[in-house]
């Protein structure tokens, strides 16, 4: 009876530990607001994960981006590191985690600009490779 009762045990601790492993989602592209503080101008643009955008004087990596499932509390985390451009010397003023549900609690320490990630999510790469009319032509319609 007893070895019953920790085989059970065993069983339901086993079954805690995968679903809490696979809460998260890993991501392939990151959605990222920026803000320009001079021209007061906000852009929203999207990254893919091992790439690096250019936002001004600022190169951003997006090394990894998780996000969590529809039935958790909605939350996006993205690993990334920016590089300040500025003089001659580009040195990384930022690495690390940074949360969608609270961006200022890792954030970029900049005088100029202001970066936030809003989401990360899982493009399937075959259906934008699919379609037989560029991007910037399937937004535009002639008339």
């Amino acid at each position: 009876m007893r070895t019953l009762i920790l085989f059970i045990l065993v069983i339901l601790l086993l079954i805690s530990k995968t679903t809490q492993a696979s809460r998260w989602i890993e991501g392939n592209r990151l959605v990222i607001q920026g803000l320009d503080k001079i021209t007061a101008r906000i852009n929203t643009f999207e990254v893919n994960v091992s790439q690096t955008y250019k936002f001004g004087v600022l190169d951003i990596f997006v090394e990894r981006c998780i996000f969590s499932k529809p039935i958790f509390m909605p939350e996006s985390l993205a690993y990334i590191s920016i590089k300040d451009n500025t003089d001659r010397l580009s040195e990384v003023k930022f690495k690390g985690w940074m949360f969608a549900s609270s961006p200022a609690l890792n954030a970029l320490e900049n005088s100029v600009y202001d970066i936030s990630i809003l989401a990360c999510k899982k493009v399937d790469k075959q259906s934008e490779k699919s379609s037989s009319v560029p991007p910037k032509d399937r937004m535009s319609t002639s008339n």
